[in-house]
């Protein structure tokens, strides 16, 4: 396939607009495409409706599940975009991860043609779908938050200040920090300072995020607990663990589909040149992430975390040109419409409704169910 036009063509619109202007264009054209890709939502779902609650009173609504994830319901309360609403602002956080998404390649020193190609990638995999599918889902937050977190992880106060936001969304960011821990002091030049700044800070952010928690289960009371989560390993430590064991690696491998095939292509490159640290690193990102499996069992959504997988792959094979990274990763883009779009929730496996894939169906079987 012939780029080099098409990329000239990106530049020029680039400049025209600015970097900012043009990523703030493509990113609402990529979340148009994945809302054609997977019907968007026009209510909330499951857990969606608590999210949708908290929105229109943060500190109210007793038992509430997510009572303690209070920033995006907040954020939401405060732009006005209260109950079911909740969905747009979701939706605009999402597209702002894309705009991040594409800020970040490039200063890298991308060229625009290839920094789209990263952020098609965030684009067209769970980071962004399931704030389409799933109504009111706060992820696109989390993915933000976890995403600056991977930026300025050389610099740990604000590692640790974007800690506490992210706490405040979603517990569980709180499962990557040995994965931040150690990537920083590989990239520090002063170990012994970065581990004492990462230290303090993480101490500090947990005494206040544990004072925010004993000061809301002052107001009212909160189902999803330390004891809803914990007092069933009492008994049995891998009581959630199995309940998701069979589903786990497809809901892996949900979250990116053929993606995955740029980081084995990655994973594969630096075992063969020896990068021990780099191959520590993604094993421990990965491993961490999955140990989120003893506390809950949406595999999908809880193995998302790991995204920051795939900005480093495309970072390493684009750097290095590996195989002539550019002539072939957009197939692989294309490719990847036609793989049907799965979620895994325990032992559930749900087909997400894919018009590419349900035409791709039909003309190749001849036989689809709409």
């Amino acid at each position: 396939m012939h780029f080099t036009s098409l990329a000239n063509h990106i530049e020029r619109l680039e400049a025209k607009l600015g970097r900012i202007g043009f990523a703030i264009a493509l990113a609402i054209v990529l979340m148009i495409i994945a809302a054609i890709y997977v019907r968007p939502a026009i209510r909330t779902v499951a857990m969606g409706n608590s999210y949708a609650a908290l929105s229109s009173d943060p500190l109210g609504h007793d038992n509430n599940p997510v009572g303690y994830r209070i920033l995006t319901p907040l954020i939401s309360y405060l732009m006005g975009l209260r109950g079911q609403f909740i969905i747009i602002t979701n939706l605009f956080f999402a597209t702002v991860l894309l705009v991040l998404s594409y800020c970040y390649y490039r200063s890298l020193e991308f060229e625009p043609f290839d920094a789209i190609l990263g952020t098609s990638i965030l684009t067209f995999s769970l980071v962004t779908m399931t704030t389409i599918y799933y109504g009111g889902y706060c992820d696109s937050l989390t993915y933000i938050i976890v995403f600056l977190m991977y930026w300025c992880r050389t610099r740990p106060l604000v590692v640790s200040f974007l800690l506490l936001l992210g706490l405040l969304n979603r517990e569980s960011i709180i499962m990557l920090m040995p994965w931040y821990l150690y990537i920083a002091l590989l990239e520090s030049g002063n170990k012994k300072k970065t581990l004492v700044l990462y230290g303090v800070g993480i101490a500090a952010v947990l005494s206040v995020y544990w004072g925010y928690r004993e000061w809301v289960s002052s107001l009212k009371e909160v189902y999803f607990d330390m004891d809803y989560y914990f007092d069933p390993l009492k008994t049995d430590l891998l009581k959630y663990f199995k309940k998701s064991f069979g589903y786990q690696a497809l809901g892996l491998f949900t979250v990116f589909k053929a993606f995955w095939f740029l980081v084995l292509v990655t994973v594969f490159y630096w075992w063969k040149t020896r990068q021990w640290h780099q191959l520590i690193s993604i094993a421990i990102l990965v491993g961490v992430t999955w140990l989120q499996m003893l506390i809950a069992w949406d595999s999908s959504r809880m193995m998302t975390l790991c995204f920051p997988i795939m900005i480093i792959s495309v970072t390493y094979l684009k750097q290095t040109n590996c195989l002539d990274f550019r002539s072939w990763a957009w197939y692989l883009v294309v490719s990847n419409f036609f793989v049907p779009q799965l979620y895994t929730s325990g032992n559930i496996i749900e087909k997400m409704h894919s018009t590419i894939a349900k035409l791709a169906a039909m003309i190749l079987l001849k036989d689809v169910n709409w």
